[in-house]
């Protein structure tokens, strides 16, 4: 069952070192592309392909390639496209606030 869902958090416009960082959540554990990450709040970034998640209790860190696609339309807030399977959230698309779409379909 395909659905989008609405982040809890708000986005967070940070500006750290000129990367942009956004807060997103997972409510149960999530599979991006080869990645698993635990349920949690995340702190996102990207560099051209390369995706970085924090977890923002425990600090650890994880990294994975996304295709990074730009949106004719600006998305007012940051959602994710997913399916679930087994319990865990198989994350598709993240679209952030702004113009951007990281696709972890490849």
């Amino acid at each position: 069952m395909k659905k989008t869902i609405l982040l809890f958090a708000a986005i967070a416009g940070l500006t750290f070192a000129g990367t942009k960082k956004y807060e997103v959540v997972f409510n149960s554990p999530a599979v991006l592309g080869p990645m698993e990450v635990e349920s949690g709040h995340y702190m996102l970034s990207y560099d051209g392909p390369k995706v970085t998640l924090v977890n923002e209790s425990t600090r650890k860190s994880f990294e994975t390639t996304a295709t990074v696609q730009t949106s004719p339309t600006k998305y007012s807030d940051t959602t994710i496209e997913s399916t679930k399977d087994g319990g865990k959230i198989k994350v598709s698309q993240i679209h952030l606030a702004g113009t951007t779409t990281l696709d972890f379909t490849h």
